[in-house]
């Protein structure tokens, strides 16, 4: 669908996507990662739990700006963006998005995709992965990259 096929009851679910997509990619994987979102939260029975996970989320709850969320951060449900400890999307939008992630929450990419992970956070480049398993593998390349580069992941 395209923006202007947005049911007006669904728009401020899309800036939220959108405003996470923004926070969570860059512009050539807007759309993955935007599909990816909505398959956590849309499939809430799959391996997620409908948890979307976002460290960019938590972060803002926090009021901070890191690639790094502890696991204390992560458990704690006062913050109402922790989108680790609550299911579904945040109770807001995480900033401003533009209009390339505006397009790719109201157009995601149709993919199987539950996890997404920047392993180069110079280059942006991301992984999918449709398991926790394969996951799991994108994650350790990140802090392999992380331990190459010290002090850029924190």
């Amino acid at each position: 669908m395209n923006n202007n096929e947005v049911p007006e009851d669904q728009w401020f679910r899309v800036v939220t996507v959108a405003s996470l997509v923004e926070f969570e990619g860059v512009p050539d994987i807007y759309p993955e990662v935007a599909g990816a979102i909505y398959n956590r939260i849309d499939r809430p029975d799959d391996e997620t739990n409908g948890l979307i996970q976002s460290d960019a989320s938590v972060t803002y709850g926090l009021g901070k700006r890191s690639y790094h969320v502890s696991d204390e951060e992560k458990r704690d449900k006062s913050n109402p963006y922790n989108t680790f400890a609550h299911p579904g999307l945040p109770v807001g939008p995480i900033g401003s998005p533009g209009d390339e992630s505006i397009k790719a929450a109201a157009n995601p990419d149709e993919n199987d995709y539950y996890y997404w992970v920047t392993v180069n956070l110079d280059s942006g480049e991301t992984k999918f992965a449709e398991n926790f398993e394969e996951h799991n593998r994108n994650v350790q390349e990140y802090q392999e990259w992380c331990s190459d580069n010290e002090g850029r992941c924190n």
